[in-house]
């Protein structure tokens, strides 16, 4: 169980399906983390410890930082809704105990989500991501636009792109950022990477779309003020003129047990009413 530890809501439906889930003959661990909020007797440490399913009762941003720290660990993901974003998550909280009971009975479908891995001159030091890597403006001294050169399999994309930056996510991410930015819905069974300028004053930039077998490089130019590279929208590191990011898919895709697959374009579309 892994609860957002900043909610007080999020931390009292916890203790909930904790329970729940013990009157239904399952065996049931805490994220560490939340030992000193909730009262409970086994916790395992997230990233760390081997368990069967993962239930995280949250917003997006906790679906994404526990994926953060699953890394490899071939772990399933079940989510209940509990914050501002869940669009990653399919229950919703009135519905855990039912939740619980397909757990159990193992009525539920497995689905593999494709992530990205980003490597900065080489070396690969950021989570994999399971939305977007994002190449952007730091925002910091007079010049706020940064130019980049983008290129696929060292075929070039863009011969110089100036604004805000760039978006590469994958298919489920297409509905964040991308999305935001201009980018198009892509059905997230497919394995594609979705490149999407950023406010770009470059005339004629639009989103591409790539197979999933494309590697993506993205350079900052040696006239171009600093720019960050971004996982997620969370995890970021500084980057400099003449630094290169490549982008391709990461070799094991995030796995999710889901509840409710019938409704994701219901959901995307009522954002817009």
């Amino acid at each position: 169980m892994v609860p957002k530890l900043n909610s007080p809501e999020a931390l009292q439906l916890a203790k909930l399906v904790l329970r729940s889930a013990e009157s239904k003959g399952l065996t049931t661990f805490l994220d560490s983390r939340a030992k000193d909020l909730i009262s409970w007797d086994r916790f395992f440490h997230l990233g760390r410890d081997d368990v069967d399913m993962i239930v995280v009762i949250g917003g997006d941003g906790t679906v994404l930082n526990t994926l953060h720290l699953l890394r490899d660990a071939d772990i399933p993901v079940a989510t209940i809704r509990y914050g501002r974003r869940g669009f990653l998550c399919d229950v919703p909280p009135y519905e855990y105990s039912e939740m619980i009971s397909r757990i159990a009975s193992g009525d539920y479908k497995l689905v593999e989500y494709m992530r990205l891995k980003s490597e900065v001159n080489g070396a690969s030091t950021m989570p994999p991501a399971l939305n977007e890597v994002a190449i952007v403006s730091s925002g910091s001294g007079r010049a706020k636009v940064i130019r980049l050169y983008v290129h696929k399999n060292e075929e070039e994309v863009y011969r110089r792109l100036v604004g805000d930056g760039v978006i590469v996510a994958t298919p489920v991410g297409s509905t964040a950022y991308s999305l935001a930015a201009g980018g198009p819905v892509v059905d997230p069974s497919m394995r594609a990477l979705i490149v999407t300028p950023l406010a770009s004053i470059t005339l004629c930039t639009r989103p591409v779309i790539f197979p999933s077998n494309t590697e993506i490089k993205i350079t900052v130019a040696k006239d171009s003020p600093e720019a960050l590279l971004i996982v997620d929208g969370a995890l970021s590191t500084t980057l400099r003129p003449k630094d290169s990011v490549i982008v391709r898919e990461y070799p094991k895709p995030a796995k999710f047990a889901r509840f409710y697959l019938g409704d994701y374009y219901v959901r995307i579309f009522e954002r817009c009413l």
